[in-house]
């Protein structure tokens, strides 16, 4: 493990900016650093790295599917890290490793179908050999109807978060990271959904804390929820969706009700989408696809203006 000195140096720079930032920047710098011993180089040391190491990060991640805005995501930490030990060799741009953010983007849907989604919260409420079922099934559906991430689903706070009068939720836990967000003007349905997951709030191993996991139960959770995924055939092999689906189509959802219009995703070809677009909202379509890319950017959990983001829920509009 000779790279092993990437990932102290990852642990030991000197970052600037907030704490959350810093520990995003290590995190994915130890991810570099741990793809670069995968490949087989024995680089030891920030100083050392060139564009040549950013390049075999880049095929090989590629190679497992990544997607152009991860891979992004990866090489800025990594170059914060060589600045950070005085390297500045790195090229500035990524499009010399023929990466590219926006390519993220999908041209074809992930998101559920509601009838399969709704078909497999009825099946795990209803599984009486399966007793985590009713618990995983409220998850689902906040997956489903707000857009949480799994983890989101698990680890989120309703007794403390949730303002039911005032119909917002805070996520603070189990986010990507670290970063906390706030979801307002919840729906009836969304009200609802967490109303159906409060029998299952438990008291967290942190004093204070709640959770929607069994008590003492921790991240080993997740794993109960991919088996009670898998008895639903919510997996690709199965179905061709995965719990992420139900994120997607919480967004998909969003814009045609924001837009009124199918997003890109759902045509054969950027000139289809503008067209069918125009013929819906006229020359107002431009601002109605901008409104709901920042409205669904920041539901997300990132910064109005991540394209890269929405292109890769919704397919790219230009």
């Amino acid at each position: 493990m000779k790279s092993i000195s990437l990932v102290l140096g990852a642990n030991r720079a000197t970052l600037s900016g907030p704490r959350s930032k810093q520990h995003r920047v290590r995190q994915n710098a130890r991810a570099f650093a741990n793809r670069l011993r995968r490949a087989g180089f024995g680089v030891r040391k920030w100083t050392n790295i060139t564009n040549k190491h950013f390049a075999a990060v880049a095929r090989q991640m590629k190679d497992e599917g990544r997607g152009d805005g991860r891979i992004a995501e990866v090489f800025s930490a990594a170059r914060d890290l060589c600045k950070a030990y005085g390297n500045i060799s790195i090229s500035p741009t990524n499009d010399v490793f023929d990466v590219r953010r926006g390519s993220i983007a999908n041209a074809n849907s992930k998101a559920v179908a509601p009838a399969f989604v709704q078909g497999a919260i009825d099946k795990l409420e209803n599984e009486l050999g399966y007793e985590s079922g009713p618990r995983c099934a409220a998850q689902i559906r906040l997956q489903w109807e707000l857009g949480l991430r799994r983890e989101e689903s698990a680890k989120v706070d309703l007794v403390a978060d949730w303002d039911r009068e005032g119909r917002s939720l805070l996520i603070q836990y189990g986010t990507k990271g670290g970063r906390p967000r706030t979801l307002t003007n919840l729906s009836d349905k969304q009200q609802e959904a967490l109303e159906r997951a409060l029998p299952w709030v438990s008291q967290s191993d942190r004093a204070g804390i709640h959770n929607l996991m069994p008590e003492g139960m921790g991240d080993k959770w997740q794993e109960k929820l991919s088996y009670a995924a898998r008895l639903c055939g919510f997996n690709k092999k199965d179905s061709g969706w995965t719990l992420h689906s139900n994120r997607h189509e919480r967004f998909h959802h969003m814009y045609v009700e924001h837009t009124g219009y199918q997003p890109p995703n759902q045509h054969e070809s950027v000139e289809a989408f503008q067209k069918a677009a125009h013929d819906m909202a006229g020359d107002e379509w431009p601002r109605l696809d901008a409104e709901a890319r920042d409205d669904i950017e920041v539901t997300a959990g990132h910064s109005a203006g991540r394209r890269d983001v929405s292109d890769a829920y919704l397919g790219s509009s230009q």
